[in-house]
């Protein structure tokens, strides 16, 4: 099932799940966006994407399909 992680809460609580630390104070949404995908990464691929993004699959543009498909976070 897709997942949206549109703003900072949505991604607190993920971090939550993945034991991965919270946001540092005055740290910039995207720098802990970018961190905390990396980190899910090795668990799931598309769910790091999703965090990467913001949106879940089923909304991705085809550059983002192919970013996920051959880039790394």
């Amino acid at each position: 099932m897709p997942m949206n992680f549109p703003d900072m809460k949505n991604l607190q609580r993920r971090a939550e799940v993945h034991s991965f630390r919270q946001p540092r104070s005055n740290e910039e949404e995207a720098n802990f966006r970018i961190e905390l995908a990396r980190h899910v990464l090795q668990r799931d691929r598309i769910e790091a994407f999703e965090i990467k993004f913001g949106i879940g699959w089923d909304q991705w543009t085809e550059e983002q399909k192919i970013d996920s498909l051959m880039g790394t976070i």
